[in-house]
Formats: structure tokens, C-alpha cells, sequence
């Protein structure tokens, strides 16, 4: 069996430039925890070119057995933390003119990452509602 993974486009701007992402969560029980879990790929899913980069504007979660963390992919074997996501409910939103910017460099894809501690326990569920901009 594998965790149940969702990902849904709420809202997209007229412009190209915002989206809101819900990603549902549900863990199997047995499955390893998810690494670089690619929520965002700023390529695919919002048409940026390679060198642009990627602002996290607002992050809503909530997690039952399991906390987690969002990074940009950088290119190298560290990658940039970009936010913790501890296991409550949580509402953090971020100046709009800067966010939480991508500063992974020129190796770097700017896929926004999820990677969880926990979730392989039967149980653990969570919601994340994240809204990003092109930087």
C-alpha cells in the first residue's frame, strides 16, 4: 500500500504569477516517511522559467502524529529549509512584497520540497493550504 498523497490548484491568478495549493495528506501506516516530496515545481505548475524563483506567501497546516518541513531544492545534498511544520495548527503568513524566497543559487530547480517526521505511523493525516508567487 502507499500514503495517500492529493494535490489540488484552488486558485490560480489571471496573471500566472499566484497560486493556492491544498495537499491532503493520509498515511498508510507503513510507508517510510516523505522525503522531497515535490508540492510546487515552479516550472510545471506555475510556467516560471528556470532561473526564476519562488516565494511562499502563506502556509496553513494542520497535522495529527506527524511534523514536517517545506525547502527549496538547491541542487546540493543539503537543501534549503525554507519552513517547520510542527504538529498543531499553525497560520503563517509572510510579508507579500518578499515571502519566503527561494535562495537556492543556480543549481537549483526551486521545487518547493515536503519531507515529514512521522508519518509512517497508521493515523497520521494532515492538511497544508500554501500560497506562492513567482519571486
Amino acid at each position: 500500500m502507499a500514503h495517500t498523497i492529493t494535490k489540488t490548484a484552488y486558485q490560480l491568478s489571471a496573471q500566472g504569477n499566484r497560486a493556492v495549493y491544498h495537499i491532503s495528506l493520509i498515511s498508510d501506516g507503513s510507508t517510510a516517511d516523505l522525503s522531497k516530496l515535490v508540492i510546487v515545481d515552479p516550472v510545471v505548475d506555475l510556467g516560471m522559467t528556470s532561473a526564476a524563483r519562488l516565494s511562499i506567501e502563506s502556509v496553513e497546516y494542520n497535522f495529527i502524529g506527524f511534523d514536517a518541513y517545506l525547502d527549496f531544492d538547491s541542487g546540493n545534498p543539503t537543501d534549503d529549509l525554507a519552513w517547520c511544520l510542527s504538529q498543531q495548527l499553525d497560520s503563517s503568513r509572510f510579508d507579500q512584497n518578499t515571502g519566503v524566497k527561494d535562495q537556492s543559487g543556480l543549481d537549483g530547480t526551486g521545487k518547493l520540497q515536503l519531507n515529514t517526521i512521522g508519518f509512517n505511523a497508521a493515523g497520521s493525516l494532515g492538511t497544508i493550504i500554501i500560497k506562492v508567487r513567482k519571486s
